[in-house]
């Protein structure tokens, strides 16, 4: 089963209305596709990115998506992620 997580799942500068998923303690600002992919791959979560993809709620935006393995909750998901981000930016 493959879950989809948008760069605004995990924006801290997103507001909840605007797409974020996860707690702004946990969210990270602007994430990159790149980024994601990474942190996914360093999971082991198999992601497989779409660049071309826009949001539903900011469909005027080609932000893309990355598609990862589910094997625990998406929540879960999201906030490895973006600590994993966070961790890899601080250095």
């Amino acid at each position: 089963m493959k879950a989809i997580i948008w760069p605004a799942y995990i924006d801290s500068k997103k507001t909840k209305n605007e797409g974020r998923k996860i707690p702004l303690v946990d969210a990270v600002e602007s994430p990159k596709l790149r980024e994601i992919s990474k942190a996914a791959n360093k999971l082991g979560l198999n992601p497989e990115v779409e660049k071309s993809k826009s949001y539903s709620k900011s469909w005027w935006e080609i932000s893309g998506r990355v598609t990862v393995d589910k094997n625990i909750p998406k929540r879960e998901i999201m906030i490895k992620i973006s600590k994993m981000i966070s961790g890899t930016r601080k250095k």
